[in-house]
């Protein structure tokens, strides 16, 4: 007698599995000609093919199988499009896509198979929200995404990885690393204001807008301040909810490039961005923009990116250039460079001490030294662009958070925790 083929039974199963992910998915909430068992079905032919095909020592098999399942397909879509009148080829796709993973399933893959299966679940099930994008996301930004896509997926593995002046500043691999840490970050808050659309809260809208470009964010909940004075307390929320996200997306920057750095920031940084927000006391949903939206540029065009990595260099040739004089000059170096773009300086010093050429101690000593002139510097901004009212109020406010980081950065320096 022959022995059970245990292997096979649970690749089968697994495929079966599988594959009704995907029919669950596709039932959910509508009629439809394939629907949970056809999926499961295909599932477990894909996966008895490969194995028949396995034990006959021969593809023709499988290769005949496949070619019924892309007949069955064809008129699944006839029926789907033509008398059921439901126009569109996912099911379709979703259909082949479920013999596929049983073939991989039974080929022997199963834990890549549950994978894609997974996957595709998930891009099924998203449908609504990529509807919502792509209406909320104009031409030109979609084409920026899709430059973005490029420059990580393609470009960036083709750099090579050490520096190509003589002063041994510019690494291609590590500069475009930088940037895309950066902007990456700075695009998620970007499709999340897009997502959420112009009816959001200023406080949030101050949040979110923070992870894009944080001095825009701050000059531009001002500016509707000064059009519209009964706007002050929800702008002053997202104002001070720009300063605290705006510290927390430095933090992330230098803790994804050096966990060392990252670590040695947490303090200050966190009691900086908690002395900053704490003051809102958001109560969402209360104020709206009335219809307008706050104008940030995409923060992967090529011009932003351009001028971070211009900057990126800049501050790093500077933090090299002032290593000379130690502390007396690195800190100075990163304090007035911060008034500038604190992302660019939080970035250069992470990298600097991520290669050994600087202690992580110091580094994050110079880092949170730019976010401080970067809070600072949005208060010049809401002078500027807001009320005197409102400018009061955040110089009051981000003075506290300033003088909690310079507290707390002393308490780390001279007391460390670790020890």
């Amino acid at each position: 007698m022959q022995e059970l083929d245990i292997k096979l039974i649970e690749s089968l199963i697994i495929a079966a599995l599988a594959g009704g992910l995907l029919g669950i998915e596709r039932e959910i909430g509508k009629k439809v000609v394939a629907g949970t068992r056809t999926f499961m079905l295909t599932s477990l032919m894909g996966a008895l093919s490969v194995s028949i095909s396995q034990s006959l020592g021969s593809e023709l098999f499988l290769v005949s199988v496949t070619l019924s399942v892309a007949l069955i397909a064809i008129f699944i879509g006839v029926v789907k499009n033509f008398l059921v009148e439901d126009i569109g080829i996912t099911t379709l796709v979703a259909y082949l896509l479920a013999f596929a993973i049983g073939a991989v399933i039974g080929a022997g893959f199963a834990l890549e198979g549950v994978a894609v299966s997974i996957i595709v679940a998930a891009i099924l099930a998203g449908k609504r929200y990529s509807q919502a994008l792509s209406r909320a996301m104009s031409f030109r930004e979609m084409a920026n995404a899709l430059e973005f896509g490029l420059v990580v997926f393609v470009l960036y593995p083709l750099l090579p990885d050490e520096p190509v002046d003589p002063y041994g500043l510019v690494n291609p691999r590590t500069l475009v690393f930088v940037v895309i840490v950066v902007s990456t970050i700075g695009f998620a808050g970007f499709l999340a204001l897009r997502w959420f659309g112009a009816e959001l809260a200023l406080p949030v809208t101050g949040a979110l807008g923070a992870l894009v470009n944080s001095q825009a964010t701050v000059g531009a909940l001002a500016s509707r301040v000064k059009e519209d004075a009964s706007l002050e307390k929800p702008a002053l929320q997202g104002i001070l909810l720009a300063s605290g996200v705006a510290l927390l997306r430095s933090l992330l920057i230098a803790a994804l490039l050096s966990g060392a750095v990252g670590k040695e920031m947490l303090l200050p940084m966190l009691g900086m961005a908690l002395v900053s927000v704490a003051p809102a006391r958001v109560r969402l949903a209360k104020e709206a923009l009335r219809g307008k939206k706050l104008e940030l540029a995409l923060p992967f065009a090529i011009a932003p990116a351009v001028k971070f990595a211009l900057l990126f260099t800049a501050i790093t040739a500077l933090a090299k250039l002032a290593q000379g004089y130690g502390g007396l000059g690195l800190y100075p170096a990163a304090f007035f460079a911060g008034f500038v773009s604190s992302g660019a300086v939080v970035a250069s010093f992470a990298s600097l001490a991520a290669k050994g050429e600087i202690s992580a101690g110091v580094a994050a000593n110079c880092a949170v030294l730019s976010a401080m002139a970067s809070v600072l510097s949005k208060i010049a901004l809401v002078r500027v662009s807001g009320t005197p009212t409102l400018a009061a109020k955040v110089t009051r406010y981000y003075s506290l958070a300033v003088a909690a980081g310079v507290a707390l950065l002393l308490l780390k320096t001279y007391l460390p925790l670790s020890s």
